[in-house]
């Protein structure tokens, strides 16, 4: 899991091994300004999708890419 803004990400030898830019910007939750209390904390929203077209990458499950 990658935050919006990580200025990191691109070192990481995970994404490294993604050919694809959109499934390496499915793994960046990016920032819930609805959510985020100023002051106090920041929110990121992260949606995993298990099964399908549109799941979400996983190092060790490449069916479905």
């Amino acid at each position: 899991m990658y935050f919006e803004g990580d200025p990191l990400i691109p070192l990481c030898p995970i994404i490294a091994t993604i050919k694809e830019q959109k499934a390496i910007e499915a793994l960046i939750a990016p920032l819930d300004l609805e959510r985020t209390r100023p002051m106090d904390s920041l929110a990121y929203r992260f949606d995993i999708t298990l099964r399908g077209r549109n799941q979400t990458f996983f190092e060790n499950k490449l069916e479905g890419m």
